[in-house]
């Protein structure tokens, strides 16, 4: 089977966030592809990505090499942190890309913290400006992991990439699930998302609309709103209607709500639900 999505880890932060959903599992039955991009030879030698693209000087080598990485791509998955060389460098290239080859992109990138050094600011401001012409772009900044933090005052900085590491692997999961079905909804422009699950539908959707990476009134100033709801039976019409308007009380007249169900006899009794807001 030809390998029409790739997922790309960019810097430090990338490998790593890769490998967790190699080891997770992430897109074991789809045709998925692991490339991790960086300037740290040692990183990238514990990467357990099937291919590792070492960032040389030689900005040539480095294009084709990115490039060929890429061929035959359909959906390309960006993941990293937005501060370090590895994404100045690499994430420019990658957008050329799916420009000259209509390649749909989707970015899950950690800006930096307020404390950061200027030289990472710069480096993150110029490449924001190339992501904001990917398909969809999920850019977190840095202190938002720390709402996942609170009972844990003194969580290290280990710690913390960890619990970012783990947020995005889930964010491509649901992700990735909802457009290899549907490629249409990758283009979701300057977005947030949030997941929860529950009992019933209902559950689901309100635990994931209080997720820490969305904004307290995202959901209300919304211009679009995808739901994307799974299960490991069919969910009752009542279930859905309630959690459907659930959201729909909570947005404007002129907003785009879509909603989406999935069975998965995997998930059991369990209700999972994605919410996906594109900001106006």
């Amino acid at each position: 089977m030809d390998v029409n999505i790739k997922i790309v880890g960019l810097g430090e932060g990338g490998a790593r966030a890769i490998s967790k959903m190699i080891a997770a599992g992430v897109g074991k039955n789809k045709s998925v592809e692991y490339i991790a991009i960086g300037n740290d030879e040692n990183i990238l030698l514990t990467s357990t990505a099937r291919k590792n693209i070492f960032l040389n000087r030689d900005m040539a080598v480095i294009y084709k090499n990115i490039f060929d990485a890429l061929n035959g791509v359909k959906i390309i998955f960006i993941v990293g942190g937005l501060a370090g060389n590895a994404a100045r460098i690499s994430i420019p290239i990658i957008v050329s890309f799916a420009k000259t080859y209509g390649a749909a992109t989707v970015a899950f990138i950690c800006k930096p913290s307020v404390l950061e050094n200027a030289t990472r600011k710069i480096n993150a401001d110029y490449t924001l400006n190339y992501l904001r012409e990917v398909d969809t772009l999920f850019a977190v900044p840095a202190e938002k992991f720390f709402m996942f933090c609170i009972n844990r005052p003194q969580i290290s900085l280990a710690e913390l990439f960890d619990v970012a590491d783990d947020i995005f692997c889930r964010g491509v999961k649901n992700f990735l699930e909802i457009i290899s079905k549907d490629v249409s909804l990758s283009k979701r422009g300057n977005a947030a998302f949030g997941y929860g699950e529950g009992a019933t539908a209902l559950d689901a959707v309100k635990v994931a609309a209080k997720f820490p990476t969305l904004e307290e009134d995202e959901i209300k100033t919304a211009q679009k709103v995808l739901v994307h709801l799974a299960s490991g039976t069919p969910l009752p019409l009542s279930s859905l209607t309630a959690a459907h308007k659930f959201i729909q009380n909570q947005l404007q007249p002129e907003t785009e709500f879509l909603s989406r169900e999935e069975i998965n006899p995997l998930f059991g009794e369990k209700i999972f639900a994605t919410i996906i807001c594109t900001r106006k």
